[in-house]
């Protein structure tokens, strides 16, 4: 997903002012900060009652604008003279059944789209923005750091054969569920599929496999078979740990090299605490990677 180290570097030092369009969640967050530390200038682009209100402070310059309001945004960003954006923070999928108020130019870009899925959709963005001489950056090259190196994350709770056993069943009906595009996580248990995501979202997906299968549940996420890593891109936070933790699940495995996995000491610290089995996964590899199990 990721380009290689001197690509990145060389597209980090092209850019002379940022923009930085959040949605929700810490993504745009840390992507500021981290490009503050390289005293990259920063415009910030919010939804309103979406993009947390923390965004603002990260921001050199920051502008609220309303959902489907493209005319708007590009305005802007040619007033700032920005010619690279970053697109980064989840919107809900459900949102697309609430855009009742798009300007012209966003009702002339959904007339283009095939289909209303997120990738569509962020397509036809994308394509609009270059036409305007904008481009959409990799929303991951502020933050590499923190997609993990395969192996066992939780060292003092290595997986049994039965997590083992669920982790393998379970990724390889999460590839092909990615492969279609409905969603990247799905939730096992006993080599039985307990739970799928689809436009709910990682958390009530966790929360729905707790309810049906009780303890002992496996997470696998991944991500799709050609991630667009300048959107979309799989995240790992302590939302997702602790629902994990709440519902008493037994593990989870993600591919490391292609997953985000935001404020890893805290949430590993309390997944061993909590007997939570956390693997980051080989993406290059059919099958897990090799982790000594206990039985």
């Amino acid at each position: 997903m990721a380009g290689s180290a001197v690509e990145t570097a060389k597209v980090l030092s092209s850019i002379d002012h940022l923009g930085l369009m959040a949605g929700e969640g810490e993504f745009p967050v840390l992507i500021a900060r981290a490009a503050r530390g390289m005293s990259i200038p920063i415009t910030g682009f919010g939804i309103k009652d979406l993009t947390p209100g923390a965004f603002a402070a990260e921001v050199d310059q920051m502008h609220w604008l309303k959902l489907g309001k493209f005319d708007r945004a590009i305005d802007l960003l040619h007033e700032h003279g920005i010619s690279k954006i970053i697109l980064a923070g989840r919107i809900r999928h459900t949102s697309i059944f609430q855009l009742f108020n798009l300007d012209r130019r966003g009702l002339k870009m959904m007339s283009r789209l095939r289909d209303f899925k997120a990738d569509s959709i962020l397509n036809v963005v994308s394509e609009e923005l270059l036409g305007e001489n904008i481009e959409v950056l990799d929303s991951t090259m502020f933050l590499r750091e923190l997609m993990p190196a395969p192996g066992l994350l939780t060292p003092s709770r290595p997986p049994h054969e039965e997590i083992l056993r669920d982790i393998s069943f379970g990724l390889d009906h999460a590839r092909k569920l990615a492969g279609m595009d409905i969603g990247q996580t799905i939730i096992v248990k006993r080599q039985s599929v307990v739970a799928v995501e689809a436009m709910e979202g990682t958390d009530e997906t966790i929360e729905r496999a707790g309810k049906i299968a009780g303890p002992g549940c496996v997470m696998v996420k991944v991500n799709k078979p050609k991630q667009d890593s300048r959107f979309d891109v799989p995240v790992i936070g302590n939302s997702t740990i602790r629902n994990l933790i709440e519902i008493r699940a037994a593990a989870l495995a993600f591919p490391g090299d292609n997953i985000l996995f935001f404020n890893q000491i805290e949430a590993l610290a309390a997944a061993e605490e909590n007997g939570l089995t956390i693997i980051a996964l080989d993406n290059s590899e059919t099958d897990m990677p090799g982790t000594d199990a206990t039985t």
